[in-house]
């Protein structure tokens, strides 16, 4: 049996889905500490114009463990 435990991202890479698939069970894991500015509330796509971010705007109130 193969298990694969994952954190959840704004637009996943491709190889997430090829984790999924090839794991018998698959966990995601989303109880975890959020950190700001990372590649789970924002990614790179390419456009006409270039490579740009786009971001989910996260409202804090500067609480490190509180929920979002």
């Amino acid at each position: 049996m193969r298990g694969v435990i994952l954190q959840p991202g704004y637009l996943p890479w491709l190889g997430f889905f090829d984790q999924m698939a090839w794991a018998d069970v698959f966990v995601l894991y989303d109880d975890v500490q959020f950190t700001k500015r990372d590649w789970r509330s924002r990614n790179r796509i390419r456009t006409a114009n270039g490579v740009t971010w786009l971001t989910v705007p996260i409202l804090s109130k500067g609480r490190h463990l509180q929920k979002i």
